[in-house]
């Protein structure tokens, strides 16, 4: 292996920088003290600003993956004897269906090929015919192909007729739609990926509907109710231990954002990073799964090259200092993704199409 640090390619968790690293070292702190409620207070006011939601979204911290606060969202936003709608084109979509169905929830769902965006129109024919509809889900950032969705078009469709809840775990801080342009009642994100701080700590950001449908639910978990937590933490409480290190690192990681130029800075680099390394794809004759104009910045499916498999060209890279991912589900036997997530120097990005070039011919044998 290199002696350069790993640059992980992967869709998280991402790399960080040095900064957010050392503010896991602040020292052991009790969840009941005085400074962490200071910290808590600090990061839920922080969170909806810098994704321009300051003015109508509160939010909610738990600890845990992305999929902690995909599962509080859905449980926290259909009513008993109602149904989710849930639009799936992917295997993150599916991951939906399956909280709903772990959860007893009713569901109906709209399913797509994994390379063609949702149809808004297959949103609003469901609301038509489904008078029980109580939330419509859908995945921002596809992750599964780099696919993204057109979230502000089904939210227009949604919006005064059923709850919106949007999957934007590796759509925050990275994607171009503004989120204050999406009529979007929950918003779920993680403290990894686009913001790039440390995983462990996710989040859901609350419309003001939002916030009253939490209180008309049924408890139907003890440790991801959103009702105890929205109660606790607007006292500067939480009902179980957090993971005080990683909100450290958040806090941490939102002040490097802002002070870097906030939403509109971040989505310009990444935008920057992906026609960067897709130029190198395009020389080396890498074929990208999804077309164009529905890729997301960070996230591209690749054809695996004649003769080379996953686990080989991993392997080479990976000496070269680089960590790629595997397709997912039905495209795991033929493609592979990179993903230009979290902080990465960018002369380490310009150096990968050498090591692409190299790992190919190497793992070709």
């Amino acid at each position: 292996m290199m002696d350069q640090e790993l640059i992980l390619l992967n869709p998280g968790p991402a790399c960080t920088s040095k900064r957010v690293k050392d503010a896991l070292l602040r020292g052991d702190l009790c969840h009941r003290e005085p400074e962490f409620t200071e910290l808590l207070f600090r990061i839920r006011e922080a969170l909806p600003r810098c994704l321009n939601l300051g003015d109508t979204h509160e939010a909610l911290l738990v600890t845990g993956s992305g999929t902690a606060a995909m599962e509080m969202a859905v449980i926290s936003s259909v009513r008993e004897g109602r149904a989710v709608l849930v639009v799936n084109n992917g295997v993150y979509g599916d991951r939906m269906i399956r909280i709903a169905k772990a959860n007893g929830i009713p569901f109906y769902e709209i399913k797509s090929d994994w390379t063609v965006p949702a149809d808004p129109g297959a949103v609003q024919a469901a609301l038509d015919e489904h008078d029980d509809i109580d939330a419509v889900i859908c995945i921002h950032h596809e992750t599964t192909t780099g696919l993204i969705n057109p979230i502000k078009e089904i939210g227009e469709i949604v919006h005064g007729r059923a709850l919106f809840l949007i999957d934007a775990i590796s759509g925050t801080a990275i994607e171009d739609q503004d989120l204050s342009e999406v009529k979007a009642d929950v918003v779920c994100g993680t403290a990894n990926k686009g913001l790039h701080g440390q995983p462990g700590m996710s989040f859901i950001l609350c419309s003001e509907a939002s916030i009253e449908r939490i209180q008309e639910v049924p408890e139907r978990s003890l440790y991801l109710n959103a009702a105890s937590y929205l109660k606790g933490q607007r006292k500067g409480d939480v009902p179980f231990t957090p993971a005080v290190q990683v909100c450290y690192a958040l806090d941490e990681a939102i002040k490097e954002y802002e002070e870097a130029g906030g939403f509109a800075a971040r989505t310009k680099l990444y935008r920057e990073r992906a026609a960067l390394v897709r130029g190198q794809f395009e020389r080396l004759g890498l074929k990208i799964l999804v077309d164009e104009p529905f890729r997301s910045n960070t996230v591209t499916m690749l054809h695996l090259p004649d003769n080379v498999t996953y686990d080989a060209l991993h392997d080479e890279l990976k000496k070269r200092g680089y960590v790629i991912y595997a397709g997912q589900g039905q495209l795991s036997k033929d493609f592979f993704r990179i993903c230009t997530m979290g902080e990465i120097p960018w002369h380490r990005l310009e150096e990968l199409e050498e090591a692409l070039r190299e790992s190919i011919e190497a793992a070709r044998g």
